[in-house]
């Protein structure tokens, strides 16, 4: 009798081996939210220390709610290992109320990580306030970083690639050192366990075999199907993940879906009015030290012209480690004359505003290209991070925070409608001399409205294209 229950037991253990059941439980580490797209749900993951690469042991349990003395939410969900130790655990916390603070541990089986928090957004916000970085990675700067951005409530961040630099040498330059990555996430879990993050992948995320990008895909969230080019909502911003490190020629599948997820959005400009585009290696940039670096001719010369035709407001890039903020330029021809500033602002510019936020930790590129390009409205080599605000009223503004004094060296202004806050009641928004003026600009939306009976923003969308062809020949 005794041999026999002795022989089920080992047998029963085996299939739980065999098929990944969960009979050791490992510490919650490398805490870090992503968002779906839609308010109401979170994206809540994490890393746990398996003793085998086949599969993962450890529980996939969220415990939440509005009372950190009083989790009494919870919810299961997946995970994904790929050949390294760590496990990835991610679930989806859905049916959240807005303008809420959610307390929330990880783990299970007698395993669970400390109570953190997150809040919701307030339904239709006024503002949404988003952190921008690139080219990140684990050294004294990158934590510099990391340690200013803490403090601040950022309500999402984008990463633009080049994450922890856990390959080191580069694309496809030998097996890269795994752990990295772990190190990385511990170090950013203090941002990203309270603000989502969204991810776009850079050179650095490319091992050689037999990882590739087994790191990235396995780690991070990303909506709909593929882990490299996507995009979704985020309240009234369209924001588009691409990748840069693979196929993007025209005819492409990224290119096909590229063209594609633009069109949609910017015919949905009246509930989503902002376009915004993040990959890593940038269409402009003046900073070439070194080969491979500077503007990404043959991507720019593929993809520039969708970001043209379909409005996109902003692109953020990294690559090369430094800031830089272009005009609204498309070919290399700027079409606005503006500085950008408060008083100032890109008003309907008619093409994209380019930045490089590669200086977020990695050393600094001391190669700026001279003369300054006529297209390049501010660069700084320095460490930092990059914020912007954008409000529901049609107002962006960016800034660049350098790590040295905390100070903003570079800012500026986009406004998008007619019906903007200003807040400063004695100043106002001016138009550059390359668009429409605010007289010609309402009289023209007036006539459009009564011609075709079409929506304020779709008027506006036209009269930024009137505004383009008056720029044009203007020159």
């Amino acid at each position: 009798m005794f041999n026999s229950s002795y022989n089920v037991l080992i047998f029963a253990g085996f299939v739980l081996i065999l098929f990944g059941g969960k009979v050791n439980a490992a510490e919650p580490e490398q805490i870090h939210l992503a968002t779906t797209g839609n308010s109401n749900e979170m994206v809540v993951q994490w890393g746990t220390q398996e003793d085998t690469t086949a599969f993962c042991e450890s529980d996939n349990i969220v415990e939440y709610g509005t009372d950190a003395n009083n989790l009494d939410f919870s919810e299961n969900g997946d995970d994904d290992m790929y050949l390294w130790t760590t496990c990835t655990h991610t679930t989806v916390l859905s049916g959240l109320e807005p303008n809420t603070t959610y307390y929330y541990r990880v783990g299970g089986s007698g395993e669970w990580s400390d109570v953190f928090s997150f809040n919701t957004l307030e339904a239709d916000p006024e503002s949404v306030l988003i952190g921008a970085i690139a080219d990140h990675g684990t050294s004294s700067n990158a934590q510099e970083t990391t340690s200013n951005m803490v403090p601040i409530d950022f309500d999402l961040v984008i990463h633009a690639g080049d994450i922890s630099y856990a390959n080191g040498a580069g694309s496809g330059n030998g097996i890269g050192d795994q752990s990295v990555w772990d190190e990385y996430q511990n170090q950013i879990e203090a941002i990203a366990s309270k603000s989502p993050h969204m991810y776009a992948p850079g050179n650095h995320e490319e091992d050689s075999e037999p990882y590739g990008f087994d790191a990235y895909e396995s780690r991070f969230y990303t909506t709909g199907s593929n882990s490299f080019w996507y995009s979704f909502d985020f309240e009234y911003i369209h924001f588009v993940s691409i990748s840069s490190e693979h196929d993007y020629e025209p005819g492409s599948s990224q290119y096909i879906w590229l063209e594609n997820d633009l069109e949609n959005a910017n015919e949905n400009r009246e509930s989503v009015p902002w376009i915004i585009v993040f990959a890593h290696r940038p269409m402009y940039s003046s900073n070439g030290d070194g080969d491979g670096h500077g503007s990404e001719i043959e991507f720019r010369e593929a993809m520039e012209s969708l970001l043209f035709d379909y409005n996109v407001d902003l692109a953020i890039w990294g690559h090369d480690h430094h800031y830089e903020r272009t005009h609204p330029v498309f070919e290399e021809e700027v079409y606005a004359n503006n500085t950008g500033t408060y008083n100032d602002p890109y008003y309907l510019p008619g093409a994209t505003i380019h930045i490089v936020a590669g200086m977020s930790g990695r050393s600094v590129y001391d190669g700026l290209e001279e003369p300054q390009p006529e297209w390049s409205a501010y660069r700084e080599l320095s460490y930092g991070y990059t914020r912007f605000e954008v409000t529901k009223s049609g107002t962006l503004h960016y800034k660049f925070v350098r790590n040295s004094d905390g100070k903003v060296s570079d800012e500026f202004w986009i406004v998008r409608t007619l019906n903007h806050d200003i807040p400063n009641p004695n100043n106002e928004f001016k138009p550059n001399n390359n668009t429409l003026n605010q007289t010609e600009t309402k009289n023209l939306i007036e006539e459009i409205k009564d011609l075709n009976q079409i929506s304020l923003t779709s008027s506006i969308v036209f009269v930024s294209t009137a505004a383009i062809i008056k720029s044009r020949r203007s020159k």
